[in-house]
This record gives structure tokens, sequence and C-alpha cells, in this order.
């Protein structure tokens, strides 16, 4: 069993309320995912915006409270997803209101989560529930980093320290850095480095977060036709070597293959082409052979 820990993501993840009743309908037009489903107070969901051409602009997460939506994205996306709501709020009843400023998010990873909250265990992926910490009402969803399951509190930001410190009683809060080669062991994609406007959601494999059965959304097209006819080029992958890595091209046989988005040390996360997958797990960096591992 790993030893519990947490990271405060208040800082690293962006908080953004969505009042007024065509909220719901105005994102499941704007992402991948079916959004209509959200329709109870402590539900939750992951999903894509993306671009005209179906690239990314984020993975969000969205929760269902009773008067607002709470939209979770990454601290450095959120003024272009603000934009990008607004852009496409015309006639539709919906106001955002940024609470990242007073709000906290800490995120725990345990597998004895019965140690803190032992009635709301089978709460299911990306829903969440209302209790109590140390006398402080805050939210808790239940999340995951691919395989990684995690779980995310939110509330105010002047009770955060309150919860760092019951949090501190059993577990080791996590350094930034830390908690970035976690994310790249387990192969999770972050704003900035896999999920950019240069990538599709296939190519993350963010299928998941995809429903192929919704009406249209920004960018449907290309991403329906890319699945259908399956012409996704490239897929992210885990990358490893004896040898440090860094950001940059990787290579085959000569060629360029793919490219590294993140790195700490040895190991990374690359996106690479998918016909050198169906040839081998080789690869060069610089002068170093690399071992491609699949997500």
């Amino acid at each position: 069993m790993n030893s519990p820990s947490f990271i405060d993501l208040t800082s690293t993840n962006a908080r953004l309320m969505l009042c007024g009743e065509d909220k719901v309908d105005l994102l499941d037009r704007l992402s991948t995912n079916d959004i209509s489903v959200l329709k109870e107070h402590g539900q939750g969901l992951s999903t894509v915006l993306t671009t005209n051409k179906g690239r990314i602009i984020d993975l969000i997460k969205i929760y269902f409270f009773e008067d607002h939506l709470l939209l979770v994205s990454d601290m450095q996306s959120i003024s272009k997803i603000s934009e990008w709501i607004e852009f496409y709020t015309i006639m539709e009843d919906v106001t955002q209101i940024d609470v990242s400023d007073e709000t906290f998010q800490i995120r725990i990873f345990t597998d004895d989560i019965n140690r803190i909250f032992p009635q709301k265990y089978d709460c299911e992926i990306d829903n969440f529930f209302v209790t109590v910490i140390d006398g402080v009402s805050v939210s808790v969803t239940r999340n995951k980093m691919n395989t990684k399951q995690c779980f995310d509190i939110f509330g105010n930001k002047k009770h955060k320290n309150t919860i760092i410190e019951f949090l501190n009683n059993f577990a080791m809060q996590l350094e930034s850095s830390q908690f970035e080669n976690l994310r790249i062991l387990v192969g999770y994609p972050k704003f900035g480095n896999e999920l950019t406007e240069e990538f599709n959601p296939l190519e993350a494999l963010l299928y998941d977060h995809i429903s192929f059965n919704k009406g249209c959304y920004i960018g449907q097209e290309v991403v329906a036709r890319l699945n259908t006819y399956n012409k996704v080029q490239r897929q992210m992958v885990q990358i490893s070597s004896n040898h440090d890595l860094d950001i940059g091209e990787i290579e085959f046989e000569g060629q360029t293959v793919g490219t590294i988005t993140s790195v700490m040390k040895n190991n990374g996360i690359a996106y690479i082409n998918k016909k050198i997958l169906e040839k081998t797990s080789q690869v060069q960096f610089g002068s170093f052979d690399a071992e491609i591992h699949l997500i």
C-alpha cells in the first residue's frame, strides 16, 4: 500500500462558476462529453473543450451544484476557456464567476480513503459529496489520474490551512516537483504540454471523456471523422531511458517520429507516430536509446 499523500492545487488549477438556466446546454454544445446527463447535485464528469478543428483547448472537470456548475481547469487555460464560453454565449442565460481566488483545491492520494470518508467510499468517479472536516464544510470529488485514484477537496480558501493541518496528521504533503514526477509516471496529460491545440483528444487518449452518441459540439465533425475512419496519426505514450531526457524530437532510423512533451529526469510523456508503434518500442533521443511504453 502506498503511503498517503496530498498536493495543494489551489494555485495550479482555476475554478469557474457558471450560473443561469442555459449553463448545461451551452457547455454541452462546446465540449466532447454528454453534459446533459448532469441533472442532480453531486454529479460530475470530465470533458474536453475543442476548437473548430477538433484540437484540444483543455481537459476540464464539471460539477453540478444546485444553483451552479463548477468548472475546474488549469490556471493557465482559464482565460482562454472563459473567452471561449463568452464568445458562444449569445442569447443564452449564462453568467461566469471566477472563484479561483476565493476557493482552494487539495488532491489526496491514498489506498485507504475510509480513514477520512468511511461513509462515502462508494462515490462514483467524477461525482462529489459534501462533508465536514474539523468543522469546515467541503466538497469532495472522487477523481483519477489514469489508473491512479485520488480525491479532490474544494472549499473556501480561508479554511485551507485547517484542512492541510488535518491531512498532515496522516499524509505527506507533496512538493510540486514530486507531483509532476507522479503525473509523468502515470502518464497523465497536462495543459501546455500534452493538452494543446497541436493535438486532438484521440491522440491524447481522452476517449473516456468523449461521447460519440451526443449531438453536435464545436469540433465534433473532425473528432468523429478521425474516430470513424481510424485517421488518428499520433498517440500519447510514456518514454524512458537510462539517460536523462529533455523536451525535443524522437527519432527512429534517422527519421523524426515524435516529440517528448513532458520530462522528469529519465522518464517522460511523448507523442509518437502510431505506425512506429507497430514496428518497435525502441527509439532514439539524441545519441541515447529510449523505450516507449503504452499508456
